[in-house]
């Protein structure tokens, strides 16, 4: 189960209501194996409209004069629990300029605070869905902070103030019922809903049992409360 968790307010994370990546971004891929770097490179440009370009390492990625919201994703996929370490006192170096999130083999709880404590916005383990991790990216590119739900449930071991974050089960939720989630969090209607979404109104109908079975909510506002 994942969860998405706003440092600010929804209009931080205005993809998820529809909206196109965010004006002037740019996306640098570090991986330093040729082949998984083209791989990911090609399916995040894809996925995204804002450029994506690949790096082998940061030392390459500080040569280049990155144009201003860039959002780099670092690759740690091959990387063992020792070589973590060295790796995230690099990435401390770069954080200051740019928000960054660490791609991870492992679903390790250790790794994900790690990360976070040395200043990444967001981790990101390739056990999770595809769709999530573009999704859990965008929002990382428009101010937000992206990790594992069950990290954050178990006395917030991830030190994320909860005042300020909201958590959706976005491993059990598809894309579509997140955006539905996120505007019924806004107060919209389901007509309303249904128009940026671009869907039929008894289809968000659909999407909210949806929600409500899986959040174990009653009501659309106990959605938007647990949401």
């Amino acid at each position: 189960m994942e969860l998405f968790s706003a440092i600010d307010t929804r209009d931080e994370y205005v993809a998820a209501n529809g909206a196109t990546d965010v004006a002037g971004a740019f996306v640098a891929l570090v991986e330093s194996r040729p082949f998984l770097r083209e791989c990911i490179g090609r399916a995040m440009q894809a996925a995204f409209s804002v450029p994506v370009v690949s790096y082998a390492t940061l030392s390459e990625l500080d040569q280049h004069e990155a144009p201003e919201g860039n959002l780099v994703v670092v690759s740690m996929l091959a990387a063992t629990r020792e070589e973590w370490m060295p790796a995230l006192k690099n990435l401390r170096e770069i954080v200051p300029r740019y928000p960054v999130v660490t791609l991870s083999s492992t679903d390790d709880v250790d790794l994900a605070r790690a990360a976070i404590s040395h200043g990444a916005k967001g981790y990101i383990p390739v056990t999770m869905d595809f769709e999530i991790a573009i999704e859990a990216i965008r929002f990382v590119l428009v101010g937000g902070t992206y990790a594992p739900i069950d990290y954050l449930l178990e006395t917030n071991k991830l030190g994320v103030s909860s005042s300020k974050t909201f958590l959706a089960a976005a491993g059990s939720l598809t894309g579509r019922e997140f955006s539905v989630v996120q505007a019924i969090k806004q107060g919209k209607s389901n007509k309303v809903i249904a128009n940026e979404l671009n869907m039929c109104e008894s289809t968000v109908k659909v999407h909210l049992r949806n929600v409500m079975k899986k959040l174990n909510a009653k009501n659309r506002t106990e959605v938007a409360m647990k949401a």
